[in-house]
């Protein structure tokens, strides 16, 4: 056998052996890799806890059975009082013990809704039972009430009165109403007046509801005004708490 023929020998010995040690620490990286797979995959554990119920409170109010918000009054001039009757009452008040606040907007609006001091200024007063309504005059439907245990003053905000231009802005808390509470019910008469110098005079100021809000005679005109109202309850959840 020639040289060159021994060479080639030598090195497809060589090329074998280094093939099979490979092959050899590759099976044995294999086995281990198995091994610790197997291992971790047997170390678990699970386990649960509950059911556990969670349900929320609900805040429902309504207007009911009486309410005469919606009975308008036409041609009334400074000094006019308006009184209706809103029943207001809780369907499912479990979490409403905060406050229900009142808050008015118009569409139309005008100077009669939009003037502080020479607009519409509202009272509320509540009754422990069912008011007596009567209805006088026609037209208009004028309504009177009466209170047999007497009336008591639902203050608005802190106050007797206020105006309906205060509660366009920022909506005011009822004091002491019942209908906080779950199935209460409150009887209200709201009266609405016009003040009795409100300003009108076709002869200082040209145009029907027309000048500067908070005017006199000589600058505001609260002739012809119209406004059209509703009334915005919103009941206010209790402060919150752990359970």
């Amino acid at each position: 056998m020639s040289a060159r023929h021994q060479a080639i020998d030598v090195i497809d010995h060589r090329t074998r052996d280094y093939r099979k040690i490979a092959l050899s620490i590759a099976l044995l990286l294999a086995a281990a890799a198995a091994l610790i797979g197997g291992a971790f995959a047997t170390f678990t554990d699970s386990v649960t806890a509950g059911p556990q119920a969670i349900t929320s409170g609900s805040i429902k109010l309504a207007v009911g059975p009486t309410n005469d918000a919606a009975t308008g009054a036409t041609n009334i001039a400074a000094g006019d009082t308006i009184a209706r009757e809103i029943d207001l009452n809780s369907t499912g008040a479990t979490i409403a013990d905060k406050e229900i606040t009142l808050k008015f907007t118009a569409s139309p609006s005008s100077l009669m809704d939009t003037d502080p001091t020479n607009g519409l200024q509202i009272g509320i007063q509540a009754c422990s039972e069912a008011w007596k309504r009567t209805v006088v005059g026609s037209p208009p439907p004028a309504f009177t009430y009466t209170c047999t245990p007497g009336p008591t003053v639902v203050k608005i905000g802190g106050a007797a009165t206020t105006s309906v231009s205060a509660l366009e802005t920022t909506p005011a808390k009822l004091e002491e109403l019942k209908s906080l509470a779950t199935g209460g019910q409150d009887y209200l008469v709201f009266t609405l007046t016009l003040p009795a110098g409100a300003p009108g005079n076709f002869g200082e100021v040209a145009g029907v509801c027309s000048g500067v809000s908070g005017g006199t005679e000589k600058t505001e005109n609260l002739e012809g005004c119209k406004s059209t109202l509703t009334y915005t309850f919103l009941a206010t959840q209790r402060a919150a708490i752990a359970q």
